[in-house]
């Protein structure tokens, strides 16, 4: 599937005439009514669901210099085997639901300065929120924003692109229309980054098992089509 360019020049000043400018309003528009559903659980704290066998901490420390080593890579030029691997071992090191709470908080606080046209709050937000998960699709997003508003347009479009491969990473999961081509996200607000950047309406959601997996089947309305159709997902294992 073609990705969207998410990242266009102003046509006019105060104006988008973009997909990127329908994100933004979109998201500010969505983004209080969704908070304490993106507030959602990691693998590691969906134990009413499965056991999540703890590593080691000799695993866990070889998995988190693994997961900075991948970031450094990422920082000197984004790739899609290393944004796809990174997000597998996002899965690996951040396990808790604390920490999830945590970044979903930054979330909304990115996106509020987003709103209040506050680009330095936004970039420190910013800066914590990736520092918490560089694979954050929001915190990709957000960054791209904030930096292409204070006139850092090589860094906006650094973000860009991990931003659009991150995208391109799920689609390598699978392609959402049965259970066995579920698409695989980290977590459920990856999940909601991930139908929103396609300019989907979310309409509900049912869980289902097979073979010991859980799996969402959710349903959308694309309103450039006039279509509902379902998408399936399950949280990487």
């Amino acid at each position: 599937m073609k990705l969207y360019n998410l990242r266009q020049i102003y046509i006019e000043k105060d104006k988008f005439l973009s997909l990127w400018y329908y994100l933004l309003q979109h998201k500010l528009l969505t983004m209080k009514s969704i908070l304490f559903t993106f507030m959602v659980c990691l693998l590691s704290s969906c134990t009413s669901v499965r056991q999540t066998q703890i590593p080691s901490d000799q695993a866990q420390n070889e998995y988190a210099a693994r997961y900075l080593a991948l970031i450094d890579d990422i920082e000197t030029g984004p790739v899609l085997t290393k944004i796809t691997e990174l997000r597998q071992f996002v899965v690996l090191t951040i396990r808790n639901q604390s920490h999830a709470i945590a970044e979903e908080t930054l979330t909304h606080g990115a996106f509020e300065a987003i709103e209040a046209i506050d680009w330095m709050t936004c970039l420190d937000i910013v800066d914590e929120l990736l520092a918490m998960n560089y694979a954050s699709l929001n915190g990709h997003y957000t960054a791209m924003v904030c930096q292409l508003e204070s006139d850092d347009a090589a860094q906006s479009q650094y973000h860009e692109s991990v931003m659009n491969q991150l995208l391109e990473a799920v689609w390598l999961t699978g392609n959402g229309e049965s259970l066995e081509t579920a698409f695989q996200v980290i977590n459920r607000a990856e999940r909601d980054a991930f139908i929103e950047f396609h300019g989907l309406e979310f309409i509900k959601h049912s869980v289902t098992r097979l073979d010991g997996q859980d799996y969402e089947v959710v349903t959308l309305y694309d309103a450039r089509k006039d279509e509902t159709f379902e998408w399936y997902f399950t949280q990487y294992q």
